[in-house]
C-alpha cells in the first residue's frame, strides 16, 4: 500500500499547543478506540507525557468484543499502564472513572499545594474525545472558568472535589503505516477517501471471517456465505440486496462499501475487535516499541 499522509490542521501548531497545555496537567487520559487499540495510539505519546500520570481509556467498548478488551486491559496493565474500558452508554464506565480519579487525587494530594488534580484528554482525531468531554460535562458540574496567571485562557470543568478537566482535548496525529490505515479507516478515524471506501469494505469483510464472525454478515445480508467466497463477490451481493445499482444494473461497489461501513460503525453488525495485543515473540521482534 502506498504511503498515506493525513492530518486535519497544522501539526506543528497543534504540537506547540499540546506541549503548552501539558505543562499544567497532572494526569493524561489517553483515549483509544477499543476496536483498534494499537492503531489508535500514537507511539510518541510516552515521550510527550514523560513524568505525568497516565490512564488509557478503551473508548467505544460497547462496540468491541468483551474478551478481546479484557486481553488488551491485561496487556496494558502488564506494561504498568493503568487502563479501563469505557462507553458513554454504560453508567458503570462513568462510575469506575470517577472512582479512579478520586483515588488518584487523594494519592497525589501530598505533592500538590491546595490545588485540584488537573487532567486532560488526548487522542487521535475522531476517536471520541469531544464526545467523552460532553458526557462528563453532562454530569451537571459547571465550568470553573479561566485561571489568571498559570492557566490564562483555559477553561476547566470541575468533575469532583479536587479534580478538574481541561475542556479542550489534546489532538495527537495518527501513526499512519500500512498496518494502521485500514483499521483506522474502517472504524471511521480516517475519512474513507484517504484510503478508498471499497478497499476498507473488503478489509472489513475479511476481518469478520478472520475473527469467526462471518455468520453475522450472512444474517444481516442473507443469500450468500462470506466465508466461502471472495470478499469482492460478497460486496457485490450486499450491493444487490441494498439496491446499489448503476444504470444497466451493475452494482455500485463504492456505494455498497459506504453502506457496509456505515452499518458497521453504527453498531448494526455487532461488536468486533480488529486488533489483538502483540504476543511476547512479536514484542521481542519489534523491540521496545510503545504500544
Amino acid at each position: 500500500m502506498k504511503e498515506v499522509r493525513w492530518y486535519p490542521g497544522n501539526m506543528a501548531r497543534t504540537m506547540r499547543r499540546l506541549r503548552e497545555d501539558l505543562r499544567v496537567i497532572d494526569l493524561v487520559v489517553e483515549l483509544r478506540d477499543a476496536r483498534v487499540p494499537r492503531s489508535s495510539h500514537n507511539p510518541r505519546l510516552a515521550d510527550l507525557i514523560a513524568g505525568k500520570e497516565q490512564l488509557v481509556l478503551l473508548h467505544k467498548a460497547d462496540q468491541a468484543e468483551n474478551s478481546a478488551t479484557e486481553r488488551w486491559l491485561a496487556y496494558l496493565e502488564s506494561r504498568g499502564i493503568p487502563a479501563m474500558a469505557y462507553s458513554v452508554h454504560r453508567q458503570r464506565s462513568l462510575t469506575s472513572l470517577m472512582r479512579f480519579l478520586n483515588g488518584k487525587a487523594r494519592s497525589l494530594l501530598p505533592s500538590r499545594i491546595k490545588r485540584p488534580l488537573r487532567i486532560m484528554i488526548v487522542g487521535i482525531p475522531n476517536v471520541g474525545k469531544s464526545t467523552l468531554i460532553n458526557h462528563l460535562v453532562k454530569r451537571g458540574v459547571a465550568p470553573t472558568g479561566n485561571r489568571p496567571g498559570i492557566t490564562r485562557g483555559k477553561q476547566w470543568i470541575r468533575l469532583l472535589p479536587g479534580v478538574e478537566l481541561l475542556d479542550t482535548p489534546g489532538v495527537l496525529w495518527p501513526d499512519l503505516s500500512p498496518e494502521t490505515v485500514l483499521p483506522l479507516g474502517v472504524v471511521g478515524a480516517l475519512p474513507p477517501e484517504v484510503v478508498g471506501g471499497e478497499k476498507l469494505a473488503l478489509w472489513l469483510l475479511e476481518a469478520f471471517v478472520r475473527r469467526g464472525k462471518a455468520g453475522r454478515l450472512s444474517r444481516r445480508y442473507p443469500g450468500a456465505e462470506p466465508e466461502h467466497q471472495p470478499p469482492e463477490i460478497f460486496l457485490e451481493h450486499i450491493g444487490q440486496r441494498l439496491g446499489c445499482l448503476l444504470p444497466g444494473g451493475k452494482v455500485d461497489r463504492e456505494r455498497a462499501a459506504a453502506l457496509l461501513l456505515k452499518d458497521f460503525q453504527g453498531g448494526g453488525l455487532g461488536p468486533l475487535t480488529l486488533e489483538e495485543p502483540p504476543l511476547p515473540e512479536e514484542e521481542e521482534a519489534q523491540g521496545e516499541e510503545d504500544v
